[in-house]
């Protein structure tokens, strides 16, 4: 049996499509050796080597496509911030520039009563 085959077989069965690697161990691993002590100690199972189910499948990109949206909104959290602060000290220095201005015109105020 080609490995094609194989692939086609998982495809037709409504399995996601098993990558060549995956063929070859479910084609050198019996399904006995599963219960093994060294895939025990591993942290491996017949359902850690399977390919997921189309629910599972399904789930696994929600998953993803979650995992998309919230790194989208962080990124956008962090240019809002950066706006933010950008807006905060512009706000400064017009706040600083129209003290100034004000000192200045109390200055001037001063400087023209006392020239009268």
């Amino acid at each position: 049996m080609s490995m094609e085959t194989i692939q086609a077989e998982a495809v037709a069965d409504g399995q996601a499509p098993l990558s060549s690697a995956e063929v070859v161990v479910s084609k050198v691993i019996s399904p006995d050796s599963f219960n093994s002590t060294f895939f025990k100690n591993a942290g491996l199972s017949s359902r850690s080597l399977k390919p997921p189910s189309a629910a599972e499948q399904a789930l696994l990109e929600e998953l993803a496509a979650q995992k998309q949206k919230e790194a989208a909104i962080t990124k956008e959290f962090a240019e809002v911030g950066k706006r933010s602060e950008a807006a905060e000290e512009a706000l400064l220095k017009t706040q600083q520039l129209y003290e100034d201005m004000k000192n200045r015109k109390r200055t001037i105020s001063s400087f023209r009563k006392s020239c009268r």
